[in-house]
């Protein structure tokens, strides 16, 4: 038995220092969509709009139960010590006793008021309405630079790979041509103008991982992680659907996709209820409200007596009154300013659809033109690299001088960095379009 023990113990030991030993596995490559959901996540503008959504949501709801519902009013009174006036006045000492207080309860329902209470909830719910625009614009804008950084730092990834592989060819042809300097095949130009392309190439090296680390501190800092913590981007991007889309059916649903553009039609319908509220104030107001009220007085010392009054009692009262400072010019004035602003809110909701009009055709410009740089440009690689063998061949054998094998491989570099940086531009403009079209990046 014991000996059975042991081995389990070495056993599990044993399974131990195999897993310690083990390191962790690397998490898997980051999507474009769990980035765009982390940065989310993780941004004060979206959490700050969120929670102005949840307080004009409930301020919403706060005025709609003040307008529908009624209220109820409680009050206790009593007089624990000196002359006490449900007693005449006669004098006590300290005391608390049941039939020493007065209780009253009322309920009061407004019935209408000039519609006063039903303008102000519209008010009130075209904020809340206004409020999640702004959360869904939030949202918009912080998920596009999440995309922004998201291409920059992959296309900064992949241009870090083009200028590895130039300086690893350049540091192979500053050997193949110092061997054939030694065989008399090349002259020491040659090897002068080789040894300059591989410096040349050095240097190139060194701008795109200053470019790389540039790109990694805006990365982070919407995950709030260290400025240079590396990540593994997933290696699938490609162009993708090369289908322009329909600039006409989107730019016809820009009002109703548009969070800036709903807001705008709702500051101007806001100023239309506020242009009401004024013209109200101009005329009388009549209110109506039902009183519901029951007094239990103290029953201490003298009877007391409601003189005819029914206990419980409840009536409804009609009320019509001018407002309050009422002499026609000051109301007349604030009815001017609020037709004003309801003019001014409406030519600005009129504006951001222009504005958001020419924001689309130009991120539909900026797709097509990244498009076709993209298939230009990958014509113009294959291309290069064909020229690139025909003169390496032509160098090899003595037939082609540094200076034509030079220009091959500037012409497959510039190639090679011309597509990485239209397939930036595509994903970085189509995000722009789908963004202009009021379309949900998140």
């Amino acid at each position: 038995m014991a000996q059975r023990l042991r081995l389990c113990v070495a056993a599990l030991l044993a399974a131990s220092a195999a897993a310690a030993a083990t390191p962790p596995s690397p998490p898997p490559p980051l999507t474009a969509a769990r980035f765009v959901a982390e940065v989310l996540a993780a941004s004060p503008e979206v959490a700050q709009s969120r929670e102005a959504f949840l307080a004009a949501r409930d301020s919403y709801r706060s005025r709609l139960a003040a307008t529908f519902l009624p209220t109820l009013s409680f009050s206790a009174q009593e007089y624990p010590y000196g002359d006490d006036p449900s007693l005449g006045y006669a004098f006590h000492g300290l005391r608390f006793r049941r039939s020493d207080m007065t209780l009253n309860t009322t309920a009061t329902w407004n019935l209408f008021n000039g519609f006063q209470d039903w303008l102000k909830t519209l008010e009130a719910q075209t904020a809340r309405d206004s409020a999640r625009r702004a959360l869904d614009a939030a949202r918009q804008d912080r998920a596009y630079a999440a995309l922004q950084a998201f291409y920059r730092l992959d296309s900064r990834e992949r241009l870090l790979a083009v200028a590895r592989e130039d300086l690893r060819a350049q540091k192979a042809q500053y050997a193949q041509t110092q061997d054939l300097y030694k065989q008399g095949l090349k002259s020491l130009s040659d090897l002068y103008k080789s040894e300059n392309d591989w410096r040349a190439s050095e240097i190139r090296m060194a701008s795109a991982e200053a470019d790389y680390k540039g790109s990694l501190q805006p990365f982070n800092e919407l995950l709030d992680l260290p400025p240079w913590q590396e990540h593994a981007l997933t290696d699938e991007l490609t162009p993708g659907a090369t289908v322009l889309p329909s600039l006409e059916e989107d730019a016809a649903r820009l009002s109703e996709r548009r969070p800036e553009i709903a807001s705008a039609l709702l500051a101007a319908r806001t100023a239309r209820l506020q242009q009401r509220q004024s013209l109200l104030g101009l005329l009388p107001s009549l209110s109506a409200n039902a009183v519901w009220s029951r007094q239990d007085t103290a029953t201490s010392g003298l009877p007391s007596s409601n003189f005819g009054i029914a206990n419980p009692n409840h009536q409804i009262g009609l009320t019509l009154s001018l407002p309050f400072g009422f002499n026609g010019v000051v109301q007349g004035f604030n009815y001017a300013a609020a037709r004003a602003q309801a003019r001014r809110a409406k030519a600005a909701a009129d504006a951001s659809v222009r504005s958001a009009r020419d924001e689309l055709y130009a991120a539909w410009v900026g797709l097509q033109l990244a498009i076709q740089t993209y298939d230009l440009a990958t014509r113009q690689e294959e291309i290069a690299a064909r020229g690139l063998d025909i003169v390496a061949t032509q160098y090899r054998q003595g037939t082609a001088d540094a200076l034509r094998m030079a220009q091959a491989r500037s012409d497959l570099l510039s190639a090679r960095v011309q597509k990485a940086t239209a397939l930036q531009d595509i994903f970085v403009n189509r995000a722009a379009y789908l963004r202009a079209a009021g379309e949900p990046l998140w």
